[in-house]
């Protein structure tokens, strides 16, 4: 599990990744950053959600345990995953410390 956790924060940005700043999907005025992680011959979901809550921009970051056998299919299923948790969540998402969500 350490392992997974360095790659996914101390890992080098993929070359094919979107600049940092650009959201793949703007859903209910949250920004969605859907940043699937390679795990073995496989697409790890995980994501940064981020919106602007009085005047500060607040962020949350989230990972699955769903492995999916391509990139594009793990970017897809992360943005799915991101409204769900959107949806459940509500405001109640940006209370609060930072946390993984």
């Amino acid at each position: 599990m350490a392992g997974f956790l360095k790659r996914l924060f101390g890992a080098a940005a993929n070359e094919n990744e979107p600049p940092a700043g650009t959201p793949d999907e703007v859903y209910k005025g949250v920004e969605i950053f859907a940043r699937p992680v390679k795990d073995g011959g496989q697409w790890r979901i995980a994501g940064r959600l981020q919106k602007d809550v009085d005047g500060e921009t607040v962020e949350r970051k989230f990972v699955r345990a769903d492995l999916l056998p391509d990139e594009a299919g793990a970017k897809s299923a992360t943005l799915g995953k991101a409204h769900l948790i959107i949806d459940q969540n509500g405001d109640g998402l940006w209370s609060g410390e930072d946390r993984m969500v």
